[in-house]
């Protein structure tokens, strides 16, 4: 199941920042983020199976299961530090419903919930985003994750490889089922690209209705990879927010 990659040892920190990756992706995702937090956050990113070093284990696909794991992972009793929860994409989802998670099982609530990239799944947006992917091939796969290289395109195997967590993560995706439960009383953030073509502004403020505080989606030039291009004005607006939240 999901394991703890720390991305910069800051046991004098703050807060902690829990930061899961998405559709396909691993911890590397998140690594130039050390540098470009403050020593005041102290940032992980989650392993999940599938990925990286842990290719050969099987990916996750039930929903259900993954966020409990996670609760388990982020809620950390030993820890007195208050914690925060990042997800961009497919990753939004799974920080949304391990949220709910930890809520339900009556465990400390993260500080802060940040998403980015995702529609909110109470209504048909994802579905429609979780459609198009699947049936429009290649050019929503690139959009999703980025260009490919032609020697991949020309390697069925490295393909393959390079698919196989991704379309996993759409099972995952597609085995959740939203289930109605009160708005989340935890402070919220909204992150997208403001060129992203899988997601627009206003389907990122739907998840205003699952929070008992709303936010204002914050815009960042790019399509819906534009984490890697906008890394460090990202980073900057979540640090910003992290501190409000803590305060």
């Amino acid at each position: 199941m999901p394991a703890l990659v720390s991305l910069a040892h800051r046991p004098d920190a703050v807060v902690r920042l829990y930061c899961l990756p998405p559709g396909g992706s691993g911890p590397e995702f998140y690594q130039p983020w050390a540098d470009l937090l403050p020593d005041t956050v102290e940032p992980y990113a989650v392993a999940l199976p599938g990925r990286g070093t842990r290719r050969d284990e099987p990916s996750p696909t039930d929903p259900s299961a993954l966020t409990g794991a996670l609760a388990s992972l982020t809620g950390d009793a030993a820890d007195p530090r208050p914690f925060a929860l990042f997800g961009h994409s497919l990753g939004a989802l799974l920080v949304y419903e391990t949220a709910r998670r930890l809520r339900r099982t009556g465990r400390r609530e993260p500080v802060l919930v940040a998403l980015s990239a995702l529609p909110a799944p109470h209504q048909g947006d994802l579905d429609r985003l979780l459609a198009a992917l699947l049936t429009s091939g290649l050019d929503a796969f690139t959009d999703m994750v980025g260009p490919v290289p032609a020697e991949l395109l020309e390697d069925p195997v490295a393909m393959t490889r390079l698919c196989t967590p991704f379309l996993a993560d759409l099972v995952l995706a597609l085995h959740h089922r939203h289930l109605d439960e009160p708005p989340l009383e935890t402070s919220l953030a909204l992150y997208g690209g403001a060129a992203d073509p899988l997601v627009a502004p206003e389907c990122l403020e739907s998840w205003n209705d699952l929070f008992t505080t709303p936010a204002t989606p914050c815009l960042f030039a790019g399509r819906h990879t534009y984490p890697q291009d906008q890394a460090p004005a990202l980073v900057r607006q979540l640090a910003k927010d992290l501190q409000t939240a803590i305060r």
